[in-house]
């Protein structure tokens, strides 16, 4: 749902720009959307063909702030210090954001200049996120009888604007998407539970883990296969050493 509303609003900034520009005379205006995470990186590709040669590349930042100059055969300048550095120009046209910061949300602009002086322009609409945080696991007992084992389990997580995923043994519970989940189990011996939390720049996982008859915890207590196996490998080669020296 939140990706869906993020994406709905990231669409009409950018049709309320496009009208914007209706004044230019653009070839062609495309409008895509970018989600990052703040102090992370996102990279501003074009769709739109650059031609081999041109006058001149100009990224905007909310219309009126220019932020880069790209001219034909010349090094690129960065007009204005509102992004401090944080800014790298690739050689495919790409331009890199680093160190992201909340208020760096907002409608970036390239507009490519070509030999005859005719403009294309492309929006880009980026959306900065705070990193979801690692949830932590919770539960609570609701009635234990007859062997039942019936518990609600909490993932708590210190953000907002996030969505919630349930996984249990690693599939998918389709249409829990709560911050809780009501479990009933009984003769079950261990199961697992995942809750995924999400926005539409980054994700967190948090585990519990079931065991008989009704016990939680947040660190998988099973034995791993894999020592499972080594120590059953070890007990059979004992075992075959020991029949071979009673043999001789």
């Amino acid at each position: 749902m939140l990706g869906k509303m993020a994406a709905a609003v990231a669409t009409f900034a950018c049709l309320v720009v496009l009208s914007s520009l209706q004044a230019y005379e653009a070839t062609e205006v495309l409008c895509s959307q970018v989600n990052g995470t703040v102090h992370g990186t996102v990279y501003l590709t074009p769709k739109l063909s650059v031609p081999e040669k041109y006058q001149q590349i100009t990224w905007w930042f909310n219309e009126p702030l220019m932020i880069l100059i790209k001219k034909w055969n010349q090094s690129e300048s960065y007009p204005g210090d509102c992004f401090h550095h944080r800014l790298r120009y690739h050689e495919n046209h790409t331009l890199e954001i680093k160190q992201l910061q909340k208020q760096d949300s907002g409608t970036f602009r390239m507009e490519v200049e070509d030999s005859q002086s005719q403009e294309t322009k492309e929006l880009f609409q980026l959306v900065v996120y705070d990193p979801v945080p690692k949830p932590r696991m919770n539960f609570t007992t609701r009635v234990n009888e007859d062997g039942w084992c019936n518990v609600t389990l909490a993932c708590i997580v210190s953000a907002t604007q996030v969505t919630y995923r349930w996984c249990e043994n690693e599939k998918d519970l389709v249409g829990k998407n709560s911050s809780t989940l009501d479990v009933a189990l009984k003769s079950e011996s261990h199961a697992s539970y995942k809750c995924i939390v999400s926005n539409p720049a980054s994700e967190e996982t948090g585990f519990i883990y079931y065991r008989s008859p009704c016990t939680w915890n947040e660190k998988n207590s099973a034995v791993p296969l894999s020592l499972a196996r080594k120590t059953a490998d070890s007990i059979l080669a004992f075992g075959f050493l020991l029949l071979v020296h009673n043999w001789v």
